[in-house]
C-alpha cells in the first residue's frame, strides 16, 4: 500500500504540473523547522531573523508565485506575532515539503481546483491520508505582485448567492458587498493564531440574513484546516429555507440556518458569536449572550446606536465638542462603543475596533471583536472603571451595564432584534 505521506507529495507535485494547484496548509509542528526555502526575489525579511531560528511557528501557507526567475513556491511562516515569507524554486520547495512531513509537521491541507485532501497523524504517528473531490474552482491568480490577496479561495457560496458570476466577478451592484466579504474575512483572520489544526469550532450568526458572511467564515475556516459547524439565526423564514437550500447544493452538512432571534435561539455550545448590524441595544444582548455562553470571541458590527443619546452629557472642559447635533451622535456612538469594549474587559476579553469597510458602503462600518483572555467572570477593578467611564458622561443606564450588573436597572432577559447584515 502506497504510503500516505508519499501520495500526498505525488499530489502536490501532480496539482503543480496540471495546474490545479490552489493551496497547501501545514501545521501541528513538533519541533524547530529542519531546513527553510532559500530566499526569492524578495530577499530577506529582516536582517538577522531567520524562520528557522524562531520557535512556536504555527502555521506555514504555500502558493505558487510566478517571478521573474520563474514559478516559485511561496512560504508564509506564520508566528504569534508576525507573518514572514520565502520563496523557493519548485522543485527545492517540494523536497522541503517532503522532508517536514511526518517529522516536524503532524498536519496539511491541499487545495487544488479539483479536490481537497487533507493528511493527518494519530497519536502514534500513524499517517492518514483524507480526500474529498470538489467541484471545478477558478484558476489561482499567481502573479507575484498582485493587486489583492484574497484569504477565502473558494467562493462557490458566492456564487449560489448571486455576489459573483460563474467567471468569478462581481455581479452588477454586488460589488460593494464582495468587499464586505472579504473584509470580514481579513478581520477576522487573527482569530486563527488561537485555534489549532483540525479543532472544531462552533460559530453562531445572529441576524444572517442571507448568509453571505456566514458561508465565507465557513468556508475560510474549513480551508484553513478547521472543522467548523455553523448556524446561522434569522428571524425570517423565507431567508433561512434559502439559505438552506445553498447549504444543500455545497453538499456541506456542517452549515445549516435555523429561524429565531437572540431571545430564544437554543444553540449550544458557541466559540464564535456574529451579529452583524443589531439595531441600538440589539448589540448589547449579542454580546451579552456572548458571555453568558462564555464563547472564545464575539463580533459585533453596532448600528443605529440611540440609547445614550438622550443621556449624554459633557464632562467638564469639553463642552465644545458637544455644540452641535452631528457632534452629538457622533460621540454618541463613540462613547457607546468605547463602554461596549470596557464592560467587555471587564469580563474577561481583549477587545480591539477597527474598520469593517469603507463608508462609501455604509456609514455604520465598525467591528468590535472581542477574544476571551481569562476565566469567566467580572474583575472588580475593571467594572468600576466602565462605570466611571459611563457616569462622567452623565450615563445612568446602559444596557449591557445593566445586564451585567444590575446596576440602573435589574438583570434583564436576553431580548433583540436584528437586521441583516
Amino acid at each position: 500500500m502506497t504510503d500516505p505521506i508519499e501520495q500526498l507529495v505525488t499530489a502536490i507535485r501532480d496539482s503543480i504540473n496540471d495546474q490545479t494547484f490552489q493551496k497547501l496548509t501545514l501545521g501541528k509542528f513538533q519541533n524547530d523547522l529542519p531546513h527553510s526555502p532559500s530566499y526569492g526575489a524578495t530577499g530577506p525579511p529582516s536582517p538577522g531573523l531567520l524562520p528557522d531560528e524562531l520557535p512556536n511557528v504555527q502555521h506555514v501557507y504555500v502558493r505558487i508565485v510566478d517571478l521573474k526567475t520563474g514559478p516559485h513556491l511561496s512560504f508564509v511562516y506564520r508566528y504569534p506575532d508576525q507573518d514572514i515569507t520565502k520563496n523557493s524554486p519548485i522543485p527545492e520547495g517540494i523536497e522541503i515539503l517532503a522532508g517536514w512531513l511526518g517529522s516536524s509537521c503532524r498536519s496539511a491541507t491541499l487545495l487544488t481546483s479539483k479536490a481537497r485532501q487533507q493528511l493527518l497523524f494519530s497519536r502514534r504517528g500513524k499517517p492518514r491520508l483524507f480526500s474529498q473531490d470538489l467541484p471545478s474552482l477558478p484558476a489561482t491568480d499567481r502573479s507575484h505582485d498582485r493587486e489583492k490577496v484574497r484569504l477565502l479561495k473558494d467562493e462557490r457560496a458566492l456564487e449560489l448567492l448571486g455576489v459573483i458570476d460563474s467567471e468569478g466577478r462581481p455581479r452588477a451592484q454586488m460589488g460593494n458587498k464582495y468587499r464586505q466579504v472579504h473584509h470580514f474575512i481579513e478581520a477576522l483572520a487573527p482569530i486563527l493564531k488561537g485555534t489549532s489544526p483540525g479543532e472544531t469550532l462552533h460559530i453562531v450568526d445572529m441576524g444572517c440574513g442571507k448568509g453571505y458572511l456566514t458561508f465565507a467564515l465557513h468556508q475560510f475556516l474549513r480551508e484553513n484546516g478547521l472543522d467548523p459547524v455553523t448556524v446561522g439565526v434569522e428571524k425570517r423564514g423565507a431567508l433561512v429555507k434559502a439559505a438552506n437550500s445553498i447549504a444543500g447544493q455545497l453538499e456541506d452538512n456542517n452549515i445549516r440556518f435555523i429561524q429565531g432571534e437572540i431571545s430564544d435561539v437554543d444553540v449550544k455550545p458557541i466559540d464564535i458569536l456574529i451579529a452583524l448590524h443589531a439595531c441600538d441595544t440589539a448589540t448589547d444582548d449579542a454580546i451579552y449572550r456572548g458571555i453568558q455562553e462564555e464563547c472564545r470571541w464575539i463580533v459585533v458590527s453596532p448600528c443605529c446606536q440611540h440609547e445614550l443619546r438622550p443621556q449624554l452629557s459633557a464632562p467638564a472642559g469639553l463642552e465644545p465638542l458637544f455644540r452641535h447635533g452631528i457632534q452629538v451622535d457622533r460621540m454618541t456612538e463613540t462613547v457607546t462603543d468605547t463602554l461596549r469594549c470596557l464592560y467587555l474587559e471587564a469580563w474577561g476579553y481583549q477587545t480591539r475596533i477597527q474598520e469593517f469597510v469603507g463608508t462609501e458602503h455604509t456609514a455604520k462600518n465598525l467591528l468590535i471583536v472581542a477574544s476571551r483572555t481569562r476565566k469567566p467572570g467580572a474583575c472588580d477593578d475593571l467594572v468600576e472603571r466602565a462605570l466611571a467611564f459611563q457616569h462622567r458622561f452623565g450615563i445612568q443606564h446602559q444596557r449591557l451595564g445593566a445586564l451585567l450588573t444590575g446596576i440602573g436597572g435589574s438583570a434583564l432577559p436576553v431580548a433583540a432584534t436584528v437586521q441583516e447584515a
